[in-house]
């Protein structure tokens, strides 16, 4: 499904009532929808969002005991 949208090839210029005038006619261009939340599955939704979770807060995890592997070979207190 999508909607019309009008386009001007021309000049486009505001009359004095403050409506757009075009030089040349007026002609109408298809556009696609715009984006519906309500047409999103709350489980694909839940399980993206909780992928998402995972997978930055895995390799903040990783890297974190990474950094205490590397503090005691070297030494270094935390």
């Amino acid at each position: 499904m999508s909607s019309m949208s009008p386009v001007c090839e021309g000049l486009i210029s505001v009359d004095v009532s403050g409506n757009l005038q075009c030089s040349v006619v007026w002609s109408a261009i298809s556009t696609p929808m715009t984006f519906d939340f309500a047409q999103i599955d709350p489980v694909v939704m839940g399980e993206a969002v909780a992928a998402g979770f995972i997978l930055s807060y895995g390799l903040t995890a990783l890297a974190w005991g990474g950094r205490f592997i590397i503090y005691s070979i070297m030494g270094k207190k935390l």
